[in-house]
C-alpha cells in the first residue's frame, strides 16, 4: 500500500496521539482515586467527561466545518495539552472536574475532525484498508505505551507522564494543523 502524504501525516499524528493516550489513559482512574479518595467521585468524573463529549461533538463539528478542520484539530490539541499538563497540579475534586470538562471540549473538537480528515486522506477504492492501517497503528502504539507507562510511573511518578503526554498531544496537533490545509 502506497501512502500518500496526507494519509502519512494523519498516521504519524495518530501515532503521537495514541502514545499520549496510552501513557495516561489507562491510569486516569488510579490517579483520580488518589486525589478524591472516593470511587463515586471517580465514576462521576469519568461520566462527566463522556457526557460532555457526547453533547459537544455535534456543535463543535459545525465549528470545524466553518473554521476548518485542521485549525479546529489544532485548537483541540492545544486545549488537551494544557489540560493534561495541569493534572499534576490538581488538589481537589472541583479542579479535577473543571479539567475533565476542558478535556471533553478538546476531545469533541479533535475527534470528529480527525475522522473527517482521515476519510478525506483515504482513497475510495482502498478506504477500509487505509483506515484499518491507521487504526492498527493507533492500537499497537497505545498498547505499547501503556505497558511502558506503568514502568515510567513507578520510577518517575505521574507528573512526568502527564508532561510527556502533553507534549506528544501538542506535537500531533501541530503536525495536523500545519501540514494539512483542510
Amino acid at each position: 500500500m502506497k501512502l500518500r502524504k496526507e494519509l502519512l501525516t494523519i498516521a504519524i499524528a495518530q501515532i503521537l496521539v495514541a502514545i499520549s493516550m496510552g501513557l495516561v489513559g489507562p491510569f486516569y482512574s488510579l490517579y483520580f482515586s488518589k486525589i478524591t479518595q472516593n470511587i463515586n467521585d471517580v465514576s462521576l468524573l469519568i461520566g462527566i467527561y463522556w457526557v460532555f463529549v457526547g453533547i459537544l461533538e455535534i456543535p463543535t463539528s459545525y465549528f470545524a466545518d466553518r473554521l476548518g478542520k485542521s485549525k479546529v484539530f489544532l485548537l483541540g490539541g492545544i486545549l488537551n495539552s494544557v489540560c493534561v499538563f495541569l493534572y499534576p497540579f490538581v488538589s481537589d475534586f472541583k479542579f479535577l472536574a473543571m479539567l475533565e470538562i476542558i478535556g471533553a471540549v478538546s476531545y469533541s473538537l479533535q475527534t470528529p475532525t480527525f475522522y473527517s480528515l482521515l476519510a478525506e486522506a483515504t482513497t475510495k477504492r482502498n478506504r477500509t484498508r487505509e483506515v484499518a492501517f491507521v487504526s492498527s497503528l493507533e492500537n499497537i502504539f497505545y498498547g505499547v505505551s501503556a505497558i511502558i507507562a506503568g514502568v515510567i510511573i513507578s520510577i518517575f511518578g505521574f507528573s512526568f507522564i502527564f508532561s510527556l503526554a502533553s507534549m506528544l498531544s501538542l506535537g500531533s496537533s501541530v503536525i495536523v494543523g500545519k501540514k494539512l490545509k483542510a
